[in-house]
């Protein structure tokens, strides 16, 4: 371990070091942030090499600005339990003398379920995995292999909701593994870091398979059978087992002590997280992939896959062209996440060390906490507050940034408000336990020489896209804890090999990184803690426990 930390520092003088200010400075930030989201941390996936390195990195600079160790041991860091789990590449389906190949007619993609061997079992098809109203019964399904066609161009969110209809089925088969593409049938591959290596018997497994795999189970497309169809009857084996990840998963943890003695033993909590997606098997043009994302996708991963029309074609061809002018292609195979979640990370940073090195110290403690795990489902913020290195009810609030580097006129996906505007922030969590917490972030934004217009959009309870669920910010809401998730919102670039330092707009950057420093310090200066609001009759959380 101690040949990475060397390796660690090696990059960062690689870049240039230099000394940062006291003051938060886009220079700083962006000098943070070419380390932070460099190639040499290869995408930063938790349990791997480059993001081990990347928490050496912030637990250095925690070091080196005078920070309490606040993880486990006295040392600044939380590992949070890992495992990779992989494909079985020995996985098959056989049928009539056909044999389905892994990989590439179908996986089994539900990593918590059990693995399955099958003999002879019927596969039936259950209708439409996006409507309901048409599927078979429980009973039809019972003992089956369930085949839910999935229309082209649809993203499907919430499988794990539609499960405990197919219980009593042996699996579920997604028609969706087209649309998935060759890189995340790599991943599942060489592997995915999930948080428990126990299964969970009491989970359906899940198969997605491609379009002609369908139509050969079922013996024609499903889009022509009516569901209940029965297809052919099918043997062999799938799963996905476990291994331990090569380097440990851990969440970085300092606090800045209070210089308030009745108050030091409450404190504000500053969030971001330090890992990203990893990195591709196949390089892609980095300008082809932006003309068609421009086009497309213009929420990167959240967008649908889907084909061109012509004269989407030729918007595509133009912006490429033009891209081709200034410069020839740049294969690329690394998702840097400079945005996602570079940018908050920074942010975190440059706070640490305005309020490290300033005149005036906040009242209550300041606790830093870089998470891993965000993109596996949460779960270094989940251990952390499961886990917590400071009392948990002492945490009076938490404000989390996540991809709060964004926001030029080109970024924002939905067009109209907010489109191109300095002052578009979107805020979600804010006042859903406490009105006083949102008001004090409000207020501190007011305070601001360019206030941001607050974005409550996505906060609204019931929202599809399930933010208030998504962000780290609800491993504390969970447990009462008034917080917070502030972003510029998803771009083009969001999970791709293309959000890179070189789109961060630093000023706007260094305009959230003020004012959530003004927010943490209103926070932490104020007599009382922020109230929590009277019990409502709707669990603020209930659609995140779905």
């Amino acid at each position: 371990m101690r040949k990475l930390l060397i390796l660690t520092l090696f990059a960062t003088k690689a870049l240039g070091a230099q000394a940062t200010t006291a003051d938060i400075t886009t220079a700083d930030l962006e000098y943070r942030l070419k380390i932070i989201a460099d190639d040499s941390m290869m995408g930063r996936e938790s349990g791997s090499k480059g993001d081990y390195m990347a928490a050496e990195y912030i637990a250095s600079e925690f070091r080196r600005l005078g920070l309490e160790p606040a993880g486990e041991g006295g040392t600044y860091f939380q590992t949070v339990p890992f495992w990779k789990a992989a494909i079985d590449s020995t996985s098959r389906l056989a049928f009539q003398g056909t044999v389905l190949q892994v990989g590439r007619d179908f996986i089994p993609a539900s990593v918590q379920a059990p693995g399955r061997t099958l003999d002879s079992v019927q596969v039936v098809y259950g209708g439409s995995a996006t409507d309901s109203t048409g599927w078979i019964s429980p009973a039809q399904a019972a003992g089956k292999v369930v085949l839910l066609d999935v229309p082209p161009g649809t993203v499907l969110r919430g499988v794990a909701r539609i499960l405990p209809h197919w219980r009593a089925s042996l699996a579920v088969a997604l028609v969706t593994l087209d649309q998935l593409g060759s890189e995340a049938v790599s991943r599942l591959r060489e592997g995915v870091p999930i948080a428990d290596s126990a299964r969970d018997t009491s989970t359906t497994p899940v198969l997605v398979i491609t379009r002609r795999a369908a139509t050969l189970l079922l013996g024609g497309a499903p889009s022509t059978l009516t569901p209940g169809a029965l297809g052919v009857t099918v043997s062999g084996h799938f799963d996905i087992p476990r291994s331990p990840v090569p380097f440990p998963a851990r969440n970085v943890v300092a606090v800045l002590r209070g210089s308030d003695p009745r108050l030091r033993g409450e404190y504000v909590s500053l969030t971001a997280h330090n890992d990203h997606v990893g990195f591709d098997h196949s390089p892609v043009d980095h300008d082809s992939l932006r003309a068609f994302n421009r086009v497309i996708r213009p929420m990167g991963a959240d967008s649908p896959v889907r084909d061109p029309t012509p004269d989407e074609w030729t918007r595509i061809h133009a912006i490429l062209d033009s891209a081709r002018r200034q410069r020839p292609p740049r294969p690329d195979s690394i998702r840097n996440g400079a945005d996602d979640d570079g940018s908050g990370t920074v942010a975190i940073l440059e706070i640490a060390e305005k309020m490290a090195r300033g005149s005036v110290r906040p009242k209550r403690s300041i606790l830093f906490v870089s998470h891993t795990g965000e993109e596996a489902g949460l779960l270094g913020s989940r251990w952390y507050t499961d886990h917590p290195t400071v009392p948990l009810d002492s945490i009076v609030g938490e404000i989390d940034e996540d991809m709060v580097g964004r926001g030029k006129p080109t970024d924002f996906p939905r067009g109209g408000t907010g489109a191109g505007d300095p002052t578009y922030l979107e805020v979600v969590g804010a006042k859903r336990l406490s009105h006083q917490f949102g008001a004090v972030l409000e207020a501190a934004n007011a305070r601001q020489p360019i206030p941001f217009v607050f974005d409550y959009e996505y906060d609204v309870p019931g929202h599809p896209l399930q933010y208030y669920c998504r962000a780290d910010h609800y491993s504390y809401a969970r447990y009462g804890i008034p917080s917070v998730s502030l972003s510029r919102g998803e771009h083009l670039d969001y999970h791709q090999v293309t959000d890179e330092v070189q789109y961060i707009d630093f000023p706007d950057l260094a305009r959230v990184t003020h004012m959530v420093y003004d927010a943490a310090m209103a926070l932490a200066n104020a007599p009382t803690r922020p109230a929590l609001d009277a019990p409502k009759q709707q669990d603020p959380h209930a659609a995140c426990k779905q």
